[in-house]
């Protein structure tokens, strides 16, 4: 089965632009039931580097059903990226939800009553991250007494709103293996079945998981799109214009690199 690239920014957006895939993914990728899921009027952002290199953001309320029962506001903050460069990008995007306020409908002495909402985080890597070599990474809170190491199986606001969870979904390292939900559903993302076409995979995976199926299809329709296909060519050029800027900031600091040895050699 041919189906459009989920690495490409624009086929990305495309599935996530059906919420109801949006809330099946993101419930498989978090383990949880996602009850409501709202996308945030600022949908999505970039930021433009030289030659206006991007990370994809888009941000969500949801409402999450916990394994105790408890229905759980969040904000989910999810940021794909093709390439790796400078992190602090991420914490920007990071730290402007730090600041959102949610509003709770209550008013208290005339005043609109907000608060701040727990944080979850996906990333979704078109690079492999050196000293990490499975495809999917949790990095979960514990809470631990700093003296005994004893674990407390407890949860506070304070603690809950200044950190959080993160995902970590590394494109390159996925591989055809279907052991779980989430690696059936994650398989439709693996470069393993690309073909000659960057812009296509040959999808030969397990297609009977119900999510799969709705995946393939918006991805079947989207490789027919003639809007997607431009949109995949321009952020061809970008990557191009990229990888030469690369290379050759990577040629500048060798050769300043050479020069100030060879002044250190020379004293």
């Amino acid at each position: 089965m041919i189906i459009a690239n989920p690495i490409y920014d624009a086929v990305f957006k495309y599935l996530m632009d059906d919420i109801d895939i949006a809330r099946e993914l993101l419930s498989t990728i978090l383990g949880e039931e996602i009850i409501d899921l709202v996308v945030k009027p600022q949908e999505t952002s970039s930021e433009n580097l030289a030659y206006t290199l991007k990370i994809l953001r888009l941000d969500f309320k949801a409402v999450i059903k916990t394994a105790t029962g408890e229905n759980k506001k969040v904000l989910i903050e999810l940021q794909k990226a093709k390439h790796l460069f400078d992190v602090m990008r991420f914490r920007r995007y990071l730290g402007e939800n730090y600041r959102e306020e949610d509003p709770t409908g209550k008013v208290i002495d005339g005043m609109a009553e907000t608060n701040a909402l727990p944080i979850l985080t996906i990333y979704f890597l078109g690079f492999k991250l050196e000293n990490v070599p499975i495809p999917i990474l949790k990095v979960n809170r514990v809470y631990k007494n700093a003296v005994t190491g004893e674990i407390l199986n407890v949860k506070e606001n304070f603690v809950e709103l200044l950190t959080h969870d993160s995902y970590t979904i590394q494109i390159p390292r996925l591989k055809v293996v279907m052991q779980t939900k989430l690696e059936k559903v994650l398989q439709v993302f693996s470069q393993e079945f690309l073909t000659s076409d960057l812009h296509k995979l040959n999808f030969q995976g397990d297609s009977n998981e119900p999510l799969v199926q709705r995946l393939l299809d918006k991805l079947t329709r989207a490789v027919a799109s003639d809007e997607i296909r431009k949109q995949m060519d321009l952020e061809d050029e970008i990557d191009h214009v990229f990888e030469r800027e690369f290379q050759k900031r990577l040629k500048e600091k060798d050769e300043t690199t050479f020069g100030q040895a060879d002044k250190g050699s020379s004293k």
